[in-house]
């Protein structure tokens, strides 16, 4: 056993060491942009819970939308990573400045949608209070898209270079500049005028556009960036390079369209129990993104390693570097559910005092821990078939996990079987168990295939090496 533990550790040494300093930065600069809203949360709370429940409601609406659009800037840094690897610098900047035309069409889509949601507002049967204080606060939040979008076009280009110190240093700048004028404007501090939550809403607005303007200053500027010719060239359109993006982006956005979705449809159900219930699960969930961000950070490092292996046609460190990134999810997971269950009375005490939704949220800590683990290794197992642009029967699973098993089954349980919002997290750790499993199958069928074909490729190559015929010479 020892000599195995040793064999591994051995062979995935470096592997380790690379997919950690990849991922740090964007673990680091996931948790900054959670914490963004934990900031836009706690500020606008002052004002009151009715700006805060339309807060809840405006937000949940824009980012079940908004989340298809950045599941298609996700595809960047995967084309990126394979195109660097096979050294074709011209392909990279292509890329990059495709993917800004891209961002562009798809905020302005989403952007209708938005806006005809927020007209349909008063027909969701949602408080009236709620309506007025949401729908501008949900305008402001609209324009913000393009910025957004953008951002993400240009972090997923370095990030695919390997270069993801850069986003995780202008967001943490973007935090700090979100809570500066949220508190200049949601209160009228400095003279600025008093908007409460319209205010929190133009501060969203100018972090994005700041955060963007400083990661388009930097590609831009950058020397080292250069001979990718990053400006944005505004005659060129490549339909071809558009269309290689959308066939990986458009479904990505899907996947992640499906899992909010979902999530979102799980809340719903939990409404129909009380107040209790869905506290509890809100209290639980939120504790789990946290940990979701980690190896979602981890998926982002291994995907981009994945496709660096995959443009150098090494497919056996495409499977080591996609393998990795399981095993360090497996591993963070393990250790945070540990975590979970030890502290199940102690964690949720941080957000109520309410000794009902305290005992529900300990009883779900546990249902968590097995919930999350799956969790993280199929974040994971989504990224590293990205990385090997593997994306629509991905989505297919991803479907089938939330809509086919979690949904259903945790309405059957929840409420068939009368056991409650227990029920409907038994769903879901069954629907994200099959897509951990799922995924990583199709991961190591894929790169297995790839492997043999590469060998026997290599294998007839050796052999009619062997057997060409000497010349003949005339006597």
């Amino acid at each position: 056993m020892e000599l195995l533990l040793r064999h591994f550790f051995q062979k995935y040494k470096t592997h380790f060491r690379d997919t950690i300093r990849l991922s740090g930065p964007v673990i680091i600069g996931q948790l900054g942009i959670i914490l963004m809203g934990v900031v836009d949360n706690v500020m606008i709370g002052q004002l009151g819970y009715e700006a805060l429940s339309a807060a809840s409601l405006s937000n949940s609406i824009f980012f079940i939308l908004v989340v298809f659009g950045m599941g298609i800037t996700f595809a960047i840094s995967p084309l990126v990573a394979e195109a660097d690897a096979a050294e074709k610098p011209e392909n990279c900047g292509k890329y990059l400045r495709q993917g800004v035309w891209v961002s562009i069409a798809t905020s302005l889509g989403l952007g209708i949608i938005m806006y005809i949601a927020t007209l349909a507002l008063p027909l969701m049967g949602q408080p009236e209070a709620d309506v007025i204080l949401a729908t501008p606060y949900l305008h402001i939040l609209n324009i913000s898209v393009l910025p957004m979008l953008l951002f993400l076009n240009y972090k997923q280009f370095t990030d695919g270079l390997s270069f993801t110190r850069p986003a995780m240093y202008i967001t943490i700048l973007g935090l700090g500049f979100n809570a500066l004028t949220n508190w200049l404007l949601i209160f009228g501090n400095l003279g600025f005028p008093r908007m409460e939550l319209n205010g929190a809403g133009y501060a969203t607005l100018g972090s994005r556009i700041f955060m963007f303007l400083l990661m388009w200053g930097y590609v831009v500027y950058q020397p080292r960036f250069k001979k990718y010719s990053p400006a944005i060239r505004w005659k060129e359109f490549d339909w071809k390079i558009i269309s290689k993006i959308m066939s990986i982006g458009f479904p990505s956005g899907l996947q992640y369209f499906f899992e909010v979705g979902a999530f979102g449809g799980a809340v719903i159900m939990i409404g129909w129990m009380g107040m209790v219930e869905r506290s509890a699960h809100q209290i639980v969930i939120n504790l789990a993104s946290i940990t979701y961000m980690i190896t979602s950070g981890i998926s982002a490092g291994a995907a981009i390693r994945v496709g660096n292996a995959l443009g150098r046609k090494d497919f056996v460190n495409v499977r080591h570097a996609g393998l990795t990134g399981v095993y360090l999810a497996a591993a963070f997971m393990i250790v945070a559910s540990i975590v979970f269950v030890a502290g199940r009375f102690l964690l949720p005490s941080f957000y109520v005092d309410d000794v009902p939704v305290l005992e529900l949220a300990a009883s779900l800590m546990i249902i968590a821990a097995f919930f999350q683990t799956f969790d993280g290794v199929q974040a994971v197992g989504i990224g590293i078939l990205r990385g090997m642009q593997d994306v629509r029967i991905p989505t297919i699973l991803t479907f089938i996990a939330y809509w086919a098993i979690a949904l259903p089954m945790g309405y059957i349980v929840g409420f068939l079987l009368n056991q409650g919002v227990e029920g409907v997290w038994y769903g879901f750790v069954a629907g994200l168990g099959f897509s951990a499993f799922a995924l990583t199958y199709r991961f190591w069928t894929l790169t297995g295939k790839s492997i043999l074909a590469n060998m026997l490729s290599s294998s007839e190559t050796i052999e009619k090496e062997k057997t060409v015929l000497p010349v003949k010479m005339d006597s």
